[in-house]
């Protein structure tokens, strides 16, 4: 389960992180060949540049104490902007390392989300494969962790009884 604030059911908002999730956690090989797939889209110009920098990482005590600071990650940002035919949007990407070119992948893939022209053929080539196949990844850990599974039982003695 994720401790990150979600947006409401079926909003855009909640499309948006579920498609961003899929492409900063996918393959970079994978996002390549998608763009590759498409082979026209329109041309886009840096918001911001791929960069590298630290993220301060916090928890909190039983998901409900304290917070505190659990160490730090080093992420890549990415930011575009791209015509469209309702104007322009922009495209934004975090990603985990120091990886330039996945982080720029997936801010076009973002910015191309938005626009309808592309958003629906995206979909169904990579945000549905890409979820599927974490879903498929989570579900074969979980299998793996559940055959380690120790459950502890507390055995009535008979002069407790």
């Amino acid at each position: 389960m994720d401790s990150h604030p979600q947006a409401p059911a079926g909003t855009p908002g909640q499309d948006r992180q579920r498609w961003m999730r899929a492409f900063a956690l996918g393959e970079e090989s994978f996002l390549e060949k998608g763009l590759a797939r498409l082979a026209a889209y329109p041309a886009y110009s840096f918001l911001r540049k791929p960069e590298a920098g630290m993220l301060m990482l916090e928890g909190k005590a039983g998901n409900a104490g304290q917070r505190f600071n659990l160490g730090e990650m080093l992420v890549t940002r990415c930011a575009v902007r791209m015509a469209s035919a309702d104007g322009v949007v922009s495209g934004h990407a975090y990603v985990a390392g120091n990886r330039p070119r996945h982080a720029e992948m997936a801010a076009v893939l973002d910015a191309l989300m938005q626009q309808p022209a592309y958003a629906e053929r995206l979909e169904a080539e990579l945000v549905a494969p890409l979820a599927a196949a974490r879903e498929q990844a989570r579900r074969k850990t979980a299998a793996e962790t559940a055959k380690t599974r120790v459950d502890f039982f507390t055995m009535v003695r008979g002069e407790d009884a």
